[in-house]
């Protein structure tokens, strides 16, 4: 197996949400469709990436910042490819491009009941957060789970 990480580009869009419909555990919602999401890795250029096996994308995640903290999000790896290093290069590849930025802080949301990601994240030295809680709002005034 010869895998490359390298920037996540607006053509990988159809490969990678293919990838994450694959992935128990990452909820898409509609800001992950292609144009927002396109948007989001223009904004957040050198901070979202993919691996490569030959042509398939085999691992993906997307990174952004606000300026002050960086956000992981939809990390996969194709099933065929976990407990390989993969989705911990990604981890981090991505905190790596955020301290370049001088942001040293990140951030990710972990759906409540995917407990093999709770335990993929704490082995990275991820902390669970128990002081604080997620809210979300939509312009539209009403907010998704």
């Amino acid at each position: 197996m010869t895998t490359q990480i390298r920037e996540f580009q607006a053509g990988d869009y159809d490969a990678v949400v293919a990838l994450w419909r694959a992935s128990p555990g990452v909820t898409l919602r509609d800001a992950d469709a292609r144009e927002p999401l396109t948007a989001y890795i223009e904004r957040n250029a050198g901070l979202s990436f993919v691996v490569t096996d030959a042509d398939d994308i085999v691992g993906a995640v997307l990174c952004g910042t606000d300026g002050r903290r960086g956000y992981l999000q939809h990390l996969a790896v194709a099933a065929t490819h976990r407990r390989r290093g993969i989705g911990r290069a990604l981890a981090e590849r991505c905190v790596r491009a955020l301290a370049e930025r001088g942001i040293d802080k990140c951030h990710l949301m972990v759906v409540s009941d995917n407990h093999d990601a709770a335990v993929f994240w704490t082995r990275l030295g991820w902390v669970d957060r128990a002081d604080i809680r997620l809210m979300s709002h939509t312009s539209s005034g009403v907010a998704t789970a």
